[in-house]
């Protein structure tokens, strides 16, 4: 699969556009959560109860569902070479990191203070840089995305950062993530830092960095809008940003202090913030399952119907010279290993160029397909198979038939091929299509190679040419005894020790008979 194939747009949602209905979900839930919002402002300053699993719960589950959809970005990254969806992939690396490192500097959660050496100050600061930093994450991803777009439309190809780099690219990210949460931390627990919350309520302060923090959202959410192409991906950041600052304005703007209406509200809205894009690129991915599966079963089927056509001749849709060849020798291991019979039937039709050169190759096409189903009508059983050997020359396989069998079934393939009574004034034989043949049966006692086997038959059919054609014969002489009789072993062929021939071992018929016939 080429990197063009892989950015088609209907792969993923950093590269798909958003469909109707998708539109129309999306501003459902900015809608909605509008609503909710208004409808919790008037009692966003009512304090509520202390509930002490609130926020281990809301901390677990912004940190599990963030740390998700990062390696998810990361994964269409390892993909894309988007350095767009790298920065967005950190900036949710970068929430799950710093949700957790809230957690533990939580006043009351784990210690008194917090954890980690936190003052009565260090959580609300880890709170700002939280939600401050994650914006600049979006704003990042919005101006890359633009420039990563114009890079593939010049390319023609995804952007190509080296395969070889792409888990180094990630594991940089993964430790720059680390130590920018680490550094943030450690700011946070300094005595310098401005009061932002006095026992359970905010100061002005705290008041106007949440300003600033809702007007970074903000300007990430409109250069979202203003993307002339935006993808599904876009669309569902859109209404992460917007969600997010619904969470900013009713947990730290509108409301009193920590526990009351508006700060539990605010951080239900980011549970959906959080949750929102995670749940999109789950669907996503579960849709690219089940198309996957669809493909690969539709691969399969076109994969069996090209190995079909491989081994299949494109005019009589016999067997091709590939699959006799796979065919014959596979049969001969089965027959040396079991002792079995093996018989081998070589034919062609006679005076065939003269036929073309008369009645035209359209002409000549028809008459190899009228052979072809004929010679197959013969093959009775599974094993047994008819393929076209090259131009007009046939072959048959027949395992487990001996001499006689061999013979029975060759001149049953010459009286089909003379009951198709196919016009052809200037053959030597008759004024009619007649084939001629030779048989040659594998020795089950000496390894034979299907070469010796072919040659042997070959050889059988250059007599029967010899002979005046329309026949079919195992040896240099014929008779016109009616059913084999004796047998040879005959060696004097070219390779040919192992097989078993006879002189009068099928009958021929003669010109004169066939036009009596």
């Amino acid at each position: 699969m080429t990197q063009t194939e892989l950015t088609d747009r209907s792969v993923f949602l950093s590269t798909e556009f958003p469909s109707r209905f998708e539109n129309r979900l999306a501003l459902s839930a900015v809608l909605i959560s509008a609503v909710l919002f208004l409808a919790a402002v008037p009692f966003a300053t009512k304090p509520l109860a202390r509930v002490q699993g609130f926020i281990p719960a809301y901390e677990a589950t912004l940190v599990i569902s963030d740390l998700i959809t990062a390696v998810l970005l990361f994964a269409q990254f390892n993909v894309l070479r988007s350095r767009a969806l790298l920065v967005l992939g950190s900036g949710y690396l970068f929430t799950a990191f710093i949700a957790f490192s809230h957690a533990l500097t939580f006043p009351e959660l784990f210690s008194p203070s917090g954890l980690l050496g936190a003052g009565p100050q260090s959580a609300a600061w880890l709170y700002m840089f939280w939600h401050g930093g994650f914006p600049l994450f979006v704003i990042l991803y919005a101006l890359l995305k633009d420039e990563d777009s114009k890079a593939v439309a010049a390319r023609g190809t995804a952007l190509d950062t080296g395969s070889g780099r792409i888990g180094i690219a990630i594991l940089v990210v993964v430790a720059a993530m680390l130590a920018v949460v680490c550094g943030l931390t450690l700011a946070a627990n300094q005595d310098f830092l401005t009061v932002l919350i006095l026992g359970n309520s905010f100061t002005p302060a705290m008041k106007f960095l949440v300003t600033g923090i809702w007007m970074l959202s903000l300007v990430a959410f409109v250069l979202l809008w203003r993307r002339q192409q935006r993808t599904v991906l876009d669309l569902w950041l859109m209404v992460v940003m917007y969600v997010g600052m619904l969470d900013v304005g009713l947990s730290a703007v509108l409301d009193g202090g920590r526990f009351d209406l508006g700060w539990y509200g605010g951080r239900l809205y980011g549970l959906v913030a959080a949750i929102a894009l995670l749940i999109v690129l789950l669907i996503e991915n579960a849709a690219h399952y089940a198309r996957l599966g669809q493909l690969s079963a539709r691969l399969g089927a076109a994969n069996k119907s090209l190995e079909q056509l491989s081994l299949q001749d494109g005019l009589t849709n016999l067997a091709n010279r590939r699959f006799f060849d796979t065919y014959l020798a596979g049969q001969i291991a089965v027959a040396y290993r079991h002792k079995r019979a093996l018989s081998l039937i070589l034919c062609d039709v006679d005076s065939f160029k003269s036929y073309n050169d008369n009645y035209g190759h359209q002409a000549g096409d028809e008459c190899l397909k009228q052979v072809a189903a004929a010679l197959r009508s013969c093959c009775r059983r599974p094993a047994d198979i008819t393929a076209r050997y090259g131009g007009e020359e046939f072959a048959m396989i027949l395992p487990d038939t001996d001499l006689v069998g061999a013979g029975r079934i060759a001149e049953a393939a010459r009286h089909a091929v003379a009951e198709l009574k196919i016009p052809h004034e200037h053959s030597s034989t008759g004024p009619y299509v007649s084939i001629s043949g030779g048989v040659a049966v594998f020795l089950q006692n000496i390894d034979t190679t299907p070469q010796e086997l072919i040659t042997a038959a070959d050889q059988a059919l250059y007599e029967a040419k010899h002979l005046g054609r329309n026949r079919m014969v195992s040896a240099r002489a014929e008779t016109s005894c009616p059913t084999p009789t004796a047998i040879e072993l005959r060696t004097d062929y070219p390779n040919g020790r192992g097989l078993q021939t006879s002189l009068a071992a099928v009958t021929s018929s003669t010109n004169q008979s066939d036009q009596a016939a």
